[in-house]
């Protein structure tokens, strides 16, 4: 999976509070989702997540990564969907 898939996977288990409900949004098993977390950490040698049985919280830096990453998705995002108006096929509903 590519950097930007793990971003996707982090900002979601960020969103939803759980890897299993970010997995399972992005149809991911929680192992698989799990492991896109672990790969970002290890990527750049810090925790971003505290992860217990009962809860999930962002540690400080993980936090602000996630604030930053938001703002990435978003931006591409909207540059795909600009780019996607002036693909001149039909889109959406007719």
């Amino acid at each position: 999976m590519s950097y930007l898939e793990s971003l996707r996977v982090f900002v979601r288990v960020v969103e939803l509070g759980s890897i299993t409900a970010g997995g399972r949004d992005l149809r991911l098993s929680p192992a698989v989702a799990s492991n896109r977390i672990k790969d970002l950490e290890n990527r750049f040698g810090v925790r971003m997540l505290n992860r217990t049985t009962r809860k999930l919280t962002t540690t400080e830096i993980g936090r602000s990564f996630y604030d930053h990453a938001r703002r990435v998705i978003d931006t591409l995002d909207e540059a795909e969907a600009m780019v996607s108006s002036f693909s001149g096929k039909p889109q959406g509903v007719i």
